[in-house]
């Protein structure tokens, strides 16, 4: 499915062109969907398949963003540990590159460099759905800013005055 992403119902609002008449379900359907993201201040436990402190960590850190930014819900939690079980076997992959020489055993380090591509290759696939990839994170950061400078904008002049007034 091709062409332009659909503006969310707060951007049309901030753009003035939302219509209850057009838009009213697609507001309701929104809101059913965040309110089954996780909440600010949930944690989510690793799976136990996950032995490299390093990977754990890492799941740590990334569900708690995923959460701050209110977009991971208990649906993406099968595929989330799919793609944190591939790095793991990647980096598992890795070490037995850095172990094996080269030379003398040519044919077990050509496979492990055949697995080690297609590892990277599906969890950069996987990762995408999860804003690791540097274009994700930057697309994420332009969606919130431009949200951010709207909401501003599209204030009245009242409104900023009476914001001026609380800063000072």
């Amino acid at each position: 499915m091709g062409g332009r992403p659909r503006k969310s119902v707060a951007e049309l609002k901030l753009n003035g062109v939302y219509r209850a008449d057009r838009h009213k379900e697609r507001e309701v359907s929104e809101a059913q969907i965040a309110q089954s993201c996780f909440q600010e201040g949930t944690e989510i436990v690793p799976p136990p398949e996950l032995t490299d402190q390093y990977v754990i960590n890492y799941y740590k850190f990334h569900t708690a963003q995923l959460i701050a930014f209110k977009i991971l819900s208990p649906a993406d939690i099968p595929l989330l540990n799919s793609m944190y079980f591939i790095l793991q076997q990647l980096r598992d992959v890795e070490r037995q590159i850095k172990q094996t020489d080269m030379v003398s055993d040519f044919d077990k380090y050509e496979r492990l460099s055949k697995l080690e591509i297609k590892l990277n290759t599906r969890f950069t696939d996987l990762s995408r759905n999860f804003y690791i990839t540097p274009t994700a994170r930057t697309r994420l950061q332009l969606d919130n800013l431009e949200l951010e400078t709207k909401s501003v904008q599209s204030q009245s002049i009242i409104q900023k005055l009476i914001n001026a007034k609380k800063a000072q």
